[in-house]
């Protein structure tokens, strides 16, 4: 480029800084446009690094630790059959994400009690209740009625946001949660704290409110087996002996999904605009507890080096468009468009990588608003700033 200015100028500052100044006060602008209400919740539940595990991410192996069984749609004499027959095979732990809430037949009942006493190790679900957003907790927790529940513990079935926007993609979990002051862990949280006290305790240094998840598959990602396979006998489920076993809904048969308990995950085939959703619930949970236990976690960019990376990125713009402007006139506005393109191009395409190769969350949201805004900001600079302080541009 002819006739290059200095790198080293004080209007480069000032408008990284009058830009940063713009973004803040589009912030607090509060937009309230009904007709764009649609388009505002597509696009909020859009994530650009979904793609790593919809198109570009290899399956990694299957967890051959986890073992899906699907409860569908089985009564509990069933249920306590079912548990009878995976039971005797010694599996090391058992895990039911399934509420056991109201009284029935109490002779149905009483004999899936048995059943759950016969079980070394028993993990039931719970569910949290009523947030209280200023206190960051909630105030109920509902589980599986004492008759059940004295031979288990508790770990709750809560995803972020699935109780209320059933759309919303699932990317997150949190570890624990307070109940009325008190810690309760997720399903898979307590799941790992009986099976594996190292990755449990990896888990808790990790010190994180919401974890994302780094998600192995789908339930063919796992052993699994269908509700009339574990009942009819006829399987032969050694391979159950010391495993972690997942019970829960999975359809009415494997073959046949409902819209019952499942939810979009990234994996989903049409990553944007999509269909139906893919996952359901104890499968979920099966991807968290396979990306405990293989200490497999996402990190994020801290929110300070987000900063940085913008303000170094505004810089850098504002030096380049000013200069495009500056040499080619006639073709400035041509010239940056395509820059702003192809640098918002490039970051999406190097942060995607980044995320695929190593785990690692950019968060791209603020260095995209300062590649669009930088422009805008060099304007203003020029038009009002430097006409008022000319002394800046010596």
């Amino acid at each position: 480029m002819r006739g290059m200015k200095s790198f080293y100028h004080i209007r480069y500052l000032i408008v990284t800084l009058m830009m940063f100044l713009l973004i803040g006060i589009l912030s607090l602008i509060p937009f309230n446009c009904l007709f764009l209400d649609p388009v505002a919740k597509a696009i909020s539940d859009f994530d650009v690094y979904d793609i790593v595990y919809s198109k570009i991410r290899e399956e990694p192996a299957a967890d051959t630790s986890i073992v899906l069984v699907n409860i569908g749609n089985l009564s509990r004499l069933e249920i306590a059959h079912q548990i009878n027959v995976i039971n005797s095979y010694n599996p090391y732990l058992i895990a039911i994400d399934a509420i056991f809430q109201e009284e029935k037949e109490s002779f149905c009942d009483s004999v899936l009690a048995d059943a759950f006493s016969k079980c070394n190790n028993l993990v039931l679900v719970s569910k949290l209740d009523k947030f209280d957003e200023t206190n960051d907790t909630y105030d109920t927790l509902i589980t599986s009625l004492s008759l059940f529940s004295k031979y288990s513990t508790n770990g709750f079935a809560n995803l972020p946001n699935d109780d209320k926007v059933s759309f919303k993609t699932i990317r997150d979990f949190r570890p624990l949660s307070k109940v009325n002051g008190s810690i309760i862990p997720a399903l898979a949280s307590k799941v790992v704290e009986i099976y594996d006290t190292d990755a449990y305790r990896y888990l808790m240094n990790r010190q994180k409110g919401i974890e994302k998840i780094n998600y192995t598959g789908n339930f063919n990602r796992f052993y699994y087996l269908d509700a009339d396979q574990v009942l009819s006998g006829e399987e032969n489920l050694e391979f159950l002996r010391n495993k972690i076993v997942l019970i829960g809904f999975m359809g009415t048969d494997l073959n046949n999904k409902t819209l019952e308990d499942i939810y979009f995950t990234p994996l989903n085939e049409r990553y944007a605009g999509k269909s139906f959703p893919d996952m359901y619930g104890v499968v979920i949970h099966a991807n968290i507890l396979s990306m405990i236990l293989r200490k497999n976690y996402v990190d994020n960019m801290p929110t300070w080096m987000s900063i940085v990376f913008a303000f170094i990125l505004s810089y850098v713009s504002a030096f380049i468009i000013h200069n495009l402007k500056s040499n080619y006139k006639d073709w400035f506005g041509a010239l940056t468009k395509i820059y702003i393109l192809l640098i918002t191009l490039i970051n999406l395409f190097a942060g995607v990588m980044i995320y695929h190769h190593f785990n690692y969350k950019i968060n791209l949201t603020l260095a995209l608003a300062v590649i669009v805004l930088t422009a805008t900001a060099l304007e203003l600079y020029q038009n009002f700033v430097s006409k008022i302080f000319p002394s800046l541009e010596n």
